[in-house]
């Protein structure tokens, strides 16, 4: 009786309280396939790819205008889905817990995908992500976390810690340098947990941070991270630091949902899927605070990524998939060719070698500067540093000089810092 007096509670306020009521930017795209799909990912604004379940993997190349279906080779669960680039791409998928893990790789964007059992059969895992083409790291259930150095050709087990949560199972990584990384994830009714490296992976510590497992991780810039995640009695929270993991703080959003999957359009707005209650959470201002409202014929959406200010896609239920078209709204007016906000978008290609474009938009004129990081923040080169007109701006960088590896591009406005983003470099 309780179960379904919490229901009615949140479905009251859902519809009462904190719904905002505006122009909806996201139109469905035709999707060629009626399973769910869990995971998206983008490479750029044109190449992407989605998975979930029976063995599905669609591909788009032109932005979403058509999407493919592509031949994943198996017909189960796909519980994860990675591209470092259109070419380089690895999968996570399950058939039944007790007959291991298949890990998909691909080398052509996904014309050829091979799958592999994971050799020992006792562990099972639920996410891959790779830092390059070499280094990479599978995690999933008791904690259990593996890295290789070598394409996935072989994979070490990592260290994890003794306490009572790091068992917990694994969701998500994401690395702010190949050296510093975090893991999230945890259980229902117990525990969100947060795992962190600082040797490229080979040791964790984990620590509990919340009340409900924590499934997606964002991190705004090197210092700024947001987890989000919940669960169905207590909805969606999340976790936030600003030094980088030292300390967190936890909150709970009181909205109908779980967290699944969040990323930043803007500097300041951000949009969460908050899966099976058929609505989105949105900030306007980094994340301080968050408003609901509807998806798409109120559909349920696990997966949201955007590559850039102006491009964006989500995916969920009955193979549902979204697509971001910048309008103007009640809650914030921007319009796409004459912005009254910051944009410092991702580069293009990324990775890249030797050279790559740095895209980003004025709301003024003002004095502006772009500078270019190592991992250590040693300041590496300026690539703007002088009076620029408002409106969209493009940087040619060449990095025939680089070493291959992590670095940071950073937009600052009257010496404020606008935005941080991470780039790759490979040669």
């Amino acid at each position: 009786m309780r179960f379904y007096t919490l229901i009615l509670i949140f479905v009251i306020t859902a519809g009462t309280k904190s719904v905002a009521f505006q122009d909806d930017p996201w139109i469905r795209q035709v999707s060629p396939v009626s399973t769910v799909l869990l995971n998206c990912t983008f490479t750029d604004t044109l190449n992407g790819w989605a998975a979930g379940d029976s063995g599905v993997i669609i591909h788009t190349s032109n932005g979403g205008n058509n999407w493919i279906i592509q031949n994943s080779t198996i017909e189960y669960y796909i519980n994860d889905i990675f591209f470092i680039n259109k070419r380089l791409g690895w999968g996570i998928a399950n058939e039944f817990l007790l007959d291991g893990t298949t890990i998909l790789k691909t080398t052509d964007g996904g014309n050829l995908w091979t799958a592999q059992n994971f050799p020992d059969s006792s562990k099972i895992f639920r996410t891959i992500y790779f830092l390059d083409s070499l280094n990479g790291y599978i995690g999933g259930f008791q904690g259990t976390i593996f890295k290789t150095t070598n394409a996935g050709a072989s994979w070490i087990q990592s260290s994890n810690d003794s306490t009572f949560f790091s068992a917990f199972p694994i969701a998500k990584f994401a690395f702010v340098t190949p050296e510093i990384g975090f893991a999230c994830g945890g259980q229902i009714d117990i525990a969100g947990v947060i795992w962190q490296t600082t040797d490229s992976g080979l040791n964790w510590k984990a620590e509990a941070q919340s009340p409900e497992p924590i499934y997606d991780i964002y991190f705004k810039d090197p210092l700024k991270i947001i987890c989000v995640g919940g669960d169905f009695e207590y909805g969606a929270q999340i976790i936030r630091s600003s030094n980088s993991g030292l300390n967190w703080t936890y909150r709970n959003l009181g909205l109908f949902g779980q967290g699944q999957s969040v990323d930043f359009r803007t500097p300041d707005e951000a949009w969460m899927a908050l899966g099976f209650s058929g609505t989105w959470a949105i900030t306007y201002d980094g994340g301080n605070n968050w408003i609901e409202m509807f998806t798409t014929d109120t559909t349920t959406l696990y997966s949201v990524v955007f590559p850039d200010s102006l491009h964006g896609w989500a995916v969920g239920k009955d193979g549902v998939i979204l697509k971001y078209i910048p309008v103007k709204t009640g809650i914030q007016n921007y319009y796409t060719d004459s912005p009254d906000t910051y944009f410092l978008n991702q580069n293009y290609p990324n990775p890249f070698n030797p050279s790559t474009t740095i895209n980003y938009s004025l709301p003024e004129k003002e004095f502006v500067s772009v500078k270019i990081y190592d991992v250590t923040g040693k300041e590496i080169v300026s690539l703007v540093n002088k009076l620029q007109e408002a409106g969209n701006h493009n940087i040619y960088f060449n990095g025939d000089n680089l070493q291959s590896g992590i670095y940071f591009y950073t937009l600052i406005a009257d010496g404020a810092i606008i935005k941080t983003r991470k780039m790759i470099f490979l040669k």
